[in-house]
């Protein structure tokens, strides 16, 4: 049996729907499993076109990560694949799919391989079962981010730095631990998690500043080693873009740096400008804007949701002024 008669044969005992198809996302082998999942769709056939099928931005984003990952380091392990949800065209019809290149080559299109799994029996936009757990998430992100913003006042007096630090401290640990158990249950009940891919965070960073300096805007971030962190790249992607485009907006294209940094429980993603800062209101109103291209449109603080993130705003020195992406750093397998 040749290889092409292997892969055939391999495709058609998987239970998801697969599709293979070439560098220019044209179609040449697909299984049973895809066929029952469009419906036996004309345009799922050899030659057709993959984005006649899905949803188009969230696919060419995975791909494009995979492929900044190969030609960034041509000797370290390759990112095997990217996972991430994506949409039927024309009907209300959600999957989760995974990504890869078939035979990846560092600086050539590759052809690549999609999954796709059906979740529409269970994934809704805007579900209201996750947007009751956000009412818990403002007060433990603000416990905690309070603690790490003590540790940047070196002024305050010892005394009080210390009743503060192990009210705070206590506080936190008590609030995360109670969070963590709800959140815990919900996952495993609607596997909100199973759509994310797991990232180095210097990984991200330096795929942020790739993206950014493509827009011109000026990207810094620490190349020491800082865990990792679990995003939705495309969800993640649409809000960068969102964010900048809203503060140029605001300080009439003033401009916008981007800062990226890891403390022990959360990698920072900081967007800062020459000007005034967004108030707590605004901030409010921006988690419930609905983002443009998002699958279902979604709101920000529903694509953050997913993430287990948050965004508020904050003062960055007497002249700038900084809205701040808060991811959290992923635990260890098994812990």
């Amino acid at each position: 049996m040749d290889q092409g008669e292997l892969l055939k044969s391999l495709l058609h005992e998987m239970k998801d729907g697969v599709v293979v198809c070439d560098p220019e996302a044209k179609i040449t082998l697909f299984n049973t499993a895809a066929e029952d999942l469009f419906g036996r769709s004309q345009l799922l056939g050899k030659g057709q076109y993959l984005y006649n099928l899905c949803y188009r931005p969230p696919a060419e984003q995975a791909l494009s990560l995979l492929e900044y990952k190969l030609n960034l380091d041509k000797r370290s392990q390759f990112l095997p694949y990217v996972q991430f949800l994506n949409k039927a065209i024309g009907r209300e019809q959600y999957f989760r799919c995974r990504v890869s290149f078939l035979a990846p080559r560092p600086e050539v299109k590759n052809s690549f391989i999609l999954l796709f799994e059906d979740i529409s029996s269970w994934y809704t936009p805007e579900n209201p079962m996750f947007m009751k757990i956000e009412e818990f998430r403002a007060p433990m992100t603000n416990l905690r981010a309070a603690v790490e913003n003590l540790t940047e006042f070196p002024e305050m007096s010892p005394v009080m730095r210390s009743a503060f630090e192990n009210v705070l401290i206590q506080e936190t640990l008590n609030l995360t631990e109670a969070f963590n158990s709800l959140a815990g249950s919900c996952n495993v009940l609607m596997q909100t998690q199973n759509n994310l891919t797991e990232l180095n965070a210097v990984l991200l960073f330096s795929y942020l500043a790739h993206h950014l300096r493509n827009k011109k805007i000026p990207v810094t971030f620490s190349s020491a080693d800082s865990g990792s962190v679990k995003v939705d790249i495309y969800g993640l992607r649409l809000i960068w873009d969102y964010l900048i485009d809203r503060i140029l907006r605001r300080e009439k294209k003033k401009g916008v740096i981007c800062q990226a940094s890891a403390g022990e429980q959360f990698v920072f993603l900081d967007f800062i400008w020459p000007g005034k800062i967004l108030a707590t209101g605004s901030v409010k109103d921006l988690l419930e804007d609905k983002v443009e291209h998002s699958l279902g449109e979604m709101t920000i603080a529903s694509i953050l949701h997913t993430m287990e993130g948050d965004i508020w705003s904050q003062q960055q020195t007497k002249s700038k002024s900084m809205l701040r992406l808060a991811l959290p750093v992923a635990k260890p397998s098994g812990g």
